[in-house]
């Protein structure tokens, strides 16, 4: 079973504040709800759909405060109920178009 860090940080968006939209920040972990995953994110990009939303310019609704990570990879850290295909230390990547 892996430690989870008692703090994390996070990037969140700004829907149309740019470049300067960007905010890190610093919270205590969240459980993994029914479904969901925790992943210790080790790297990331911010691709063109990013900075569509930081610009303010994507055509579908964004969520206020969302943490944007269209393509990373990191570490599986905790499962939430009902997680059957990874389990904590599990490498993941994400990705907009895996297909």
């Amino acid at each position: 079973m892996a430690i989870r860090p008692s703090m994390v940080r996070s990037y969140h968006v700004t829907t149309g504040g740019g470049i300067d939209g960007l905010s890190l920040r610093t919270h205590e972990p969240r459980t993994p709800g029914e479904g969901e995953v925790a992943v210790a994110v080790h790297a990331t990009s911010l691709s063109f759909r990013e900075l569509l939303v930081l610009r303010g310019q994507y055509v579908l609704p964004v969520k206020p405060d969302v943490i944007p990570v269209s393509d990373g990879a990191g570490e599986v850290v905790a499962v939430g109920p009902d997680v059957r295909r990874v389990r904590p230390g599990d490498r993941v990547t994400a990705a907009l178009f895996p297909r």
